[in-house]
């Protein structure tokens, strides 16, 4: 399999929701021209969820408004999050194309995320996922906490593969594995690529991998090595989540690309921006983050 690497870049959105620092909109529309610059294949740009819930984002109505006239958008799918028939009616009035939709894998975590329990998510985002096929946006289904949490160790493979049983009848476009604390093993990798494609295909998995015990490549490249060619990455390795405690943040885009051209799937994209983007965001959040390539599997 020689297809190249398609990279979702989350900086703007999981990159931020989780930071004191809380970027005015003009700020974030700075950042995201320069990660357009970079040629991702997608860029998400914010979530609709309460206010005071996710501060840092709270300006989604006034930021999509003002992407509608941006220049460089041209092809460029921008996507934003949604947990919910509320959150749903934001988003189809924003003028984004694309919808990131959640369930947990983790009880705790489901609550905590969404306020709803596994069963009455999966139930919420399966009305979410066909409202908008009928309005024909696709959805990206987030299994988040697929590998493990700190409080309740490793998460059951077979939970995970429900739920990715569960989105493949809803029709989503890609269901991405999402290990959103870093918990995440090769090994656990290796059994839920393989699980996965009982129900949807190789091409419809994606990996959200934080890197907070740095092995977030090293289980990308354990995914890439199977075919997966969907991945997430924040420029800078920013990135973190407001209900999950101990969330650190994404595996650097930097270093994803990187990987990528050694194993020869890197995709026709501008590092250089990605390392003005990490720069930008070092300014805003005060505070060193990762660039270009510093991280590389052994």
């Amino acid at each position: 399999m020689t297809e190249l690497l398609r990279l979702h870049e989350v900086a703007a959105r999981d990159g931020l929701q989780n930071e004191k620092a809380v970027l005015s909109t003009a700020r974030k529309l700075e950042l995201l021209e320069v990660l357009a610059a970079s040629r991702p294949d997608s860029l998400e740009v914010t979530s609709f969820v309460r206010a005071d819930l996710v501060p840092q984002l709270a300006d989604a109505a006034e930021l999509c408004t003002a992407l509608k006239d941006v220049p460089w958008r041209q092809d460029l799918p921008l996507v934003g999050l949604v947990l919910n028939q509320r959150g749903y009616e934001s988003f189809r009035d924003s003028g984004l194309d694309a919808i990131t939709a959640v369930i947990g894998a983790n009880e705790k975590f489901s609550r905590a995320n969404s306020g709803m329990a596994i069963d009455k998510a999966t139930e919420v985002n399966r009305s979410l996922c066909a409202a908008a096929k009928s309005d024909g946006f696709p959805v990206r289904m987030y299994l988040s906490m697929a590998f493990g949490s700190p409080s309740d160790g490793d998460t059951d493979p077979q939970v995970v593969l429900d739920l990715v049983a569960a989105s493949a009848e809803m029709g989503v476009e890609r269901v991405v594995l999402s290990d959103t604390v870093g918990l995440g093993r090769p090994e656990q990798v290796e059994t839920l690529v393989a699980g996965a494609q009982q129900f949807i295909s190789l091409d419809q998995i994606a990996l959200h991998m934080h890197d907070t015990y740095g092995t977030a490549l090293e289980n990308c490249a354990v995914a890439m090595d199977m075919g997966v060619r969907l991945f997430d990455a924040s420029a800078g390795g920013t990135g973190g989540c407001p209900f999950a405690p101990g969330a650190a943040g994404n595996l650097a885009s930097g270093s994803l690309l990187a990987y990528a051209a050694s194993k020869g799937l890197a995709p026709d994209m501008d590092s250089s921006a990605l390392d003005r983007a990490a720069a930008f965001l070092a300014e805003e959040l005060g505070r060193p983050l990762a660039m270009g390539d510093q991280r590389r599997p052994s």
